[in-house]
């Protein structure tokens, strides 16, 4: 069934009522026009339809009004889908011209293809948008009233349009198009088009019409004049005898909509980019996760073996490099869950100026052919950062630098203050506030496009076999990151690389934590509940403890410590739980202990650092937080700390 709108929720356009008594101004136009003429409103609903449109297909105007275009008896189905789907991109801004073939079916049932055009037109009352639909003419001579009714819609159509001879002279131009050009109606009909543009445009716009001349066919184009771009269509007018009488000229300056195209390219390009990096972050912390939990197991046995073992048997010296061997992997997962801005930090206000000039100091000392400049704005703020984080930072793109300099060259430090408005935008959400931004600026062999587009990607590197991991600036990438900052890179062939640094200015002093003293492993006595999903880890470090001299319970799954916590919650006196397990993760054990016995006390171990979910289940009254890999000395103080004295 014809789903149609009532009359009153049609909109009417406020012309000057037209001399042949039809409903407003446009039905005048439309009924002078020597071709099929539909006015339709944004949603495709007939206003009106011209006595030519009626003849032709065999329907009233009066019965079709107020049809949605699916509904519509004279449409077919795909060329209802197509005239909708072009004006819903005029209602989206898209333009305001379309043009392309549309399939009627005539009231008898016949179907018939025409070519359209279609024109968005001047709002009428309250903002409602029309467009002008207008299929091929048809046989006929053309009246002094249909000229000036052709003018009248021209003049509608906010877009340069002319109609010009087979010679190339303007027969008319609508009032856009005599405003682009900056000249009256007397000044332009009867001149050649070309002799208004450019020798170049003109010349290149007469072959376009040469072109339509010679195949009778509309051609659609694009071309430039003084920085702006325009997109031109050149339609064929026939004549009663079905010649070529003329062509209509219709020119659109989308340098804006270019431009708008080209920067969404742009964005969406970086933020692909931004989320390729997000997704190897993930990736790369899972890893670093298990890989801990391997190096945890290896070191929770070798600090065992080396507990009762004198520093004189032949076997200490052994274990010893073993577990330095251990501290190497720990420092390159460190590396790693940089990246995936989960590594370690002790996060405290930090003098950004102090720190660069200490590193770039060590570094000059190392690399004595470079010349260090350090130019650093006075009176910046702290940064909230991890102090060894953040030179490991700094030493990653010092050594990136000098790399790129191995002949010698210029390394040039800056610092100064900036908003978040400041802050380029690389694909990625930049918080408000106020920065303090490093640049690391050398006069290396810079980066190509394509190497630039992967300089923080983990393990990719320029560097010969043996020279480089390729996870030095992935790690800053990370580090920069999880400090709620931003980095990014300029560079080109031949011209060096300048790296930007952006850190949140510090708000306020943060109280520090002192540091602690390393002492032997102390005793302790009472029983712990120990949760990790991990056969290995569950089980080394249940004999650490045990060593130290505590009762130990064991559970491998988050359920099973809610279960034996239940049941055995007055004799427990620390729970130390795992923060990354698979069904019922760290958090969420933590909550259920905590509903059993609000006084319960969580010891958090993670290979991830203290940041992000492990600050979010540590804030929910975890006494406290040990790191993976961790030794019996490092378990003992924890403990110490963790446990009330008794």
């Amino acid at each position: 069934m014809q789903e149609r709108c009532p009359p009153s929720s049609i909109p009417e356009l406020a012309f000057p009522k037209p001399a042949c008594g039809q409903a407003d101004f446009f039905s005048r136009l439309v009924c002078a026009l020597p071709a099929i003429a539909w006015l339709l409103d944004g949603e495709g609903r007939l206003l009106a339809m011209n006595p030519l449109g009626e003849a032709e297909l065999g329907y009233r105007a009066a019965d079709l009004r107020g049809i949605e275009p699916a509904g519509n008896p004279a449409l077919t189905a795909g060329a209802a889908a197509r005239l909708a789907a072009e004006l819903s991109r005029i209602r989206g801004g898209g333009g305001g011209q379309f043009e392309g073939t549309l399939r009627l079916r005539r009231a008898d049932g016949r179907e018939t293809e025409r070519r359209m055009t279609g024109f968005a037109l001047d709002a009428g009352q309250a903002g409602h948008p029309a467009v002008l639909l207008l299929l091929p003419p048809l046989a006929g001579g053309e009246t002094a009233g249909e000229a000036a009714a052709a003018r009248a819609l021209l003049d509608a159509i906010e877009t340069a349009a002319f109609l010009i001879d087979r010679r190339g002279l303007v027969v008319e131009a609508n009032r856009h198009a005599l405003s682009c050009l900056g000249r009256t109606r007397p000044e332009v009909l009867g001149k050649p088009l070309i002799s208004f543009l450019p020798p170049e445009l003109g010349a290149a716009r007469r072959e376009k019409g040469l072109e339509v001349l010679a195949r009778g066919e509309p051609l659609r184009f694009e071309d430039s004049w003084e920085g702006r771009t325009f997109l031109t269509s050149i339609q064929p007018v026939r004549d009663a005898a079905g010649e070529i009488a003329q062509l209509a000229v219709i020119s659109r300056d989308v340098t804006e909509e270019r431009q708008a195209e080209a920067e969404r390219r742009r964005l969406s390009l970086q933020l692909q980019q931004a989320q390729k990096m997000e997704a190897i972050g993930t990736l790369a912390g899972g890893i670093a996760h298990d890989f801990n939990n391997l190096l945890m197991a290896i070191q929770g046995n070798v600090s065992l073996a080396l507990f009762d073992l004198d520093p004189s048997h032949p076997q200490h010296a052994l274990l010893t490099h073993i577990e330095r061997l251990v501290q190497s992997g720990a420092d390159l997962t460190s590396k790693i869950l940089g990246y995936a801005r989960k590594g370690r930090y002790q996060v405290r206000p930090l003098p950004l100026n102090e720190l660069v000039q200490e590193t770039a100091a060590a570094f000059g000392r190392m690399r004595k052919e470079i010349q260090v400049v350090c130019e650093l704005a006075s009176g910046l703020p702290p940064v909230n950062a991890d102090r060894a984080q953040l030179q490991q930072v700094l030493l990653n793109l010092f050594v990136n630098a000098g790399d790129a300099m191995a002949g010698g060259g210029t390394l040039t430090l800056r610092t100064a203050l900036v908003e978040a408005e400041e802050i380029p935008f690389q694909g990625y959400a930049i918080r408000p506030g106020t920065y303090v931004v490093l640049s690391v600026a050398d006069t290396g062999t810079g980066m190509t496009p394509e190497v630039r587009k992967r300089i923080f990607e983990p393990f990719f590197t320029t560097k010969k076999m043996g020279r480089g991991t390729g996870l030095g600036l992935a790690s800053a990438y990370g580090i920069v990151k999880s400090h709620g900052g931003y980095i990014d890179v300029v560079s080109a062939p031949g011209r060096g690389a300048t790296f930007y640094v952006y850190l949140p200015a510090a708000a306020a002093a943060q109280a520090v934590e002192p540091e602690r003293r390393k002492r032997p492993p102390a005793g302790g006595r009472g029983t712990i509940l120990l949760v990790d999903d991990e056969p290995e880890v569950l089980e080394v470090t249940a004999c650490m403890l045990e060593r130290l001299g505590y009762e130990v319970l064991r559970a491998g799954s988050g359920r099973e410590a809610v279960a034996i916590f239940r049941e055995r919650r007055a004799d427990i006196r620390l729970v130390v739980l795992d923060m990354i397990m698979p069904e019922m993760g760290g958090g969420e054990v933590c909550d259920a202990l905590k509903r059993i016995d609000p006084e319960a006390r969580v010891l958090l171990a993670t290979g991830y650092s203290l940041q992000g979910q492990a600050r979010e289940i540590l804030d929910r009254g975890c006494v406290g937080f040990i790191q993976k890999p961790f030794d019996l000395e490092e378990l003992a103080r924890k403990l110490e700390v963790a446990l009330p004295r008794c």
